[in-house]
């Protein structure tokens, strides 16, 4: 009687323990326009096991995923905030919010995708951009490598000439137009969610993204022709409001940052797997894939690099990411 008595005190103890710390956890809302179960999606969800696994369960993170609590520009202003604690911010909307972060989307600056990657995991990616935005309303957690941005269009392009008059999508990012004005096309800012019915009326001839989204969005279905210049390589970027940030324990900081890392590596894990499945499907698909000279596109382009290296918050930057071997 005894053994049993003893046994339901010590079972009525957990229980008070298990019900403090549950009431003691607190649940970050995290927001993305991604699909669910997509790389980034899954990268948020891992985030989240992680920080919670960490803090032994004071800190939850809810996902919500496809732009459920709104458009990406919408849901990073409520980032800034303080109204949803994180969000994935595309690499060209991001500038709008840190100017510097143009840097990213420069025309070629990236010698090739494995140099992105190496950025990436850098400590250059954290000092300058990550790090540098804590009075700016948030604070970067990680990048996610989104591949190289090329050319998708009706008909093949195979040099520069071929992109004059066409009226290419592109997104609401200073650099973006000019690359393509520079290229001879016709930059026309445009949601990406307006892009394949735009397509299919002839509003636009072609856009620039990468092969990952082209593919999932079904654009190919309405412009066939992949033409891979690989012209910016500029990966996303998950932010955390500086409200929320300044508001957890050193401790807890830390756990962030260790979980950021952690959802980091399983994305870009994640995502290489994924491209390389996409494109053993292309023709299947009917993508035309085409492989071009990005040289005449790097050479038209150029003066972009040029202009960026004269401004005294990102020249530090270029010299930076230029040096990582």
């Amino acid at each position: 009687m005894r053994v049993s008595y003893i046994a339901s005190c010590v079972a009525a103890v957990c229980l008070v323990v298990a019900y403090s710390s549950m009431a003691n956890a607190r649940t970050l809302r995290a927001a993305h326009s991604h699909v669910e179960d997509q790389a980034t999606d899954l990268s948020f969800k891992e985030f989240g096991k992680k920080l919670s696994e960490l803090s032994g369960g004071d800190l939850q993170v809810t996902v919500f995923a496809n732009g459920q609590l709104g458009g990406e520009r919408e849901v990073a202003e409520q980032v800034l905030n303080g109204a949803i604690d994180i969000s994935m911010v595309g690499g060209q909307l991001i500038e709008n919010f840190y100017p510097p972060y143009a840097t990213t989307n420069i025309p070629y600056l990236f010698r090739d995708y494995d140099h992105v990657k190496k950025f990436i995991k850098s400590d250059v990616a954290r000092k300058y951009l990550l790090d540098a935005t804590a009075d700016k309303g948030f604070i970067g957690l990680w990048f996610e490598t989104c591949g190289p941005r090329s050319f998708y269009s009706k008909k093949p392009i195979n040099t520069p000439a071929d992109l004059n008059g066409l009226k290419m999508r592109v997104p609401e990012s200073p650099i973006s137009i000019n690359t393509v004005k520079l290229l001879g096309g016709q930059p026309t800012p445009m949601s990406s969610s307006e892009v394949y019915s735009a397509l299919q009326q002839g509003v636009i001839d072609g856009a620039e993204n990468n092969f990952e989204f082209y593919v999932q969005s079904r654009h190919c279905e309405v412009a066939p022709y992949w033409n891979q210049d690989m012209h910016s390589m500029p990966p996303n970027v998950v932010i955390m409001s500086e409200d929320t940030y300044e508001s957890l324990s050193e401790q807890e900081q830390k756990w962030v940052h260790e979980a950021a890392d952690y959802a980091r590596d399983f994305q870009m894990k994640m995502y290489d797997d994924t491209l390389e499945q996409l494109y053993k499907q292309a023709e299947s698909l009917g993508i035309h894939v085409n492989m071009i000279d990005p040289k005449p596109f790097a050479e038209k382009t150029s003066s972009i690099l040029d202009e960026e290296m004269k401004k005294s918050d990102r020249v530090d930057l270029i010299k930076a990411i230029q040096a990582i071997k």
